[in-house]
């Protein structure tokens, strides 16, 4: 078993060896599986394990089990389709051959609203109906929204996860199985999957670079982002080294992360104020730059602020921030382009597409030597 194999619960495994099974026509319909001894052996785990992944794929509908005889494919009409198979791909219409569901965190400023702008722009052009689910930043309604799309016939997915530190099992069953899915924004570790996103360590380098260049030494990250989110730990990890390449040890101080309001307060009230603040995205920013102003910390006379992400009206702010853009359109398109590719050929190789991002200089980052005492 691979590394990668042992962060996957074997349920998830043993559910896509089960579809492999059927693709190839080695399995149909009412068909009865090996039993609990040979799956055992199959994938190097005890029985009870596989018991338990059993139970699980019983409660999804994939298999059922009769007692004293063993465990079976599920038949039409028993249990609930949450997974994929030919059978989904369209109604008797062949309308819902047509139709690509969109599954975003939320949909509250113009990144997100601009990425959903490139989607629907390709999918129109390409004949396609787009479904469009908010998740709420909960894993749980993701995992709801991506089965109710899938009993709607769905044609394929493209899906903004929520943040976190362990994928949505679906998604990964579903990667595994070779359903058409792209992931926008971060990759899924251990497995390979289509993804588009920004490059976020390139971004947070050329960010922190600019603070450097303008003489900054002592310079905060601050993140509100969940631990775990590879989109976080890659802005992270581009800070990071364009600290240690300019030979600076940034003080345990100055790495915050999982910063609310009141843990952004205190910072700036209690610790030796940096002279520079890279956020890892605009909300943070947002509160940084808020909260500095109340203290009457000036920006960026005392304070120099960057951060990931373009603000609304940013070049009307009264100090207007210095930004790493991603091409959010650009995102979307990119994802439909690659999704419709996919569904075209299904077994094509994964890709992972990285978009370059753009440093915004404004008037929230000054060179330090300007700086009052």
């Amino acid at each position: 078993m691979t590394h990668s194999e042992k962060r996957i619960p074997l349920y998830i495994q043993l559910r896509s060896f089960v579809l492999e099974q059927i693709r190839q026509g080695v399995w149909n319909k009412n068909d009865q599986l090996p039993t609990e001894h040979e799956l055992a052996a199959k994938f190097n785990v005890s029985r009870i394990t596989v018991k338990n992944a059993l139970q699980q794929l019983v409660k999804e509908g994939l298999i059922y089990r009769i007692q004293g005889k063993g465990t079976f494919l599920s038949a039409p009409g028993v249990g609930e389709k949450t997974i994929y198979t030919e059978e989904t791909s369209e109604d008797s219409t062949g309308g819902a051959k047509k139709t690509i569901a969109f599954l975003m965190p939320r949909l509250q400023n113009a990144f997100t609203a601009h990425i959903l702008g490139g989607i629907e722009e390709v999918l129109v052009q390409a004949g396609y109906n787009l479904l469009f689910f908010k998740t709420n930043d909960s894993q749980e309604q993701e995992r709801e929204r991506v089965r109710q799309a899938l009993r709607l016939g769905v044609k394929g997915l493209i899906v903004f996860p929520v943040d976190g530190e362990h994928y949505n099992e679906e998604l990964v069953q579903l990667t595994l199985s070779r359903f058409p899915l792209v992931l926008i924004d971060r990759d899924m570790p251990g497995i390979a999957a289509n993804c588009v996103y920004s490059d976020h360590s390139g971004g947070a380098y050329e960010a922190t670079r600019h603070l450097l260049g303008m003489g900054h030494r002592h310079i905060a990250y601050i993140a509100s982002g969940k631990s775990g989110t590879t989109s976080v730990e890659e802005r992270l990890s581009g800070f990071e080294k364009a600290l240690a390449e300019a030979g600076i040890t940034s003080a345990p101080g100055y790495r915050v992360t999982d910063a609310s309001p009141s843990v952004i307060e205190a910072f700036l009230e209690e610790r030796q104020l940096p002279t520079a603040i890279f956020a890892e995205n605009s909300g943070t920013g947002y509160e940084i730059m808020k909260t500095a102003a109340m203290l009457g910390i000036k920006v960026p006379e005392q304070l120099s602020v960057v951060f990931f992400d373009d603000v609304e009206y940013g070049a009307m702010w009264a100090v207007p921030p210095t930004v790493v853009i991603q091409q959010d359109q650009l995102i979307g398109q990119e994802a439909a382009r690659l999704l419709l590719s996919v569904i075209a050929n299904p077994m094509q190789e994964r890709r992972k597409i990285v978009l370059p991002t753009k440093l915004l200089v404004r008037e929230s980052t000054r060179f330090l030597i300007d700086q009052g005492p």
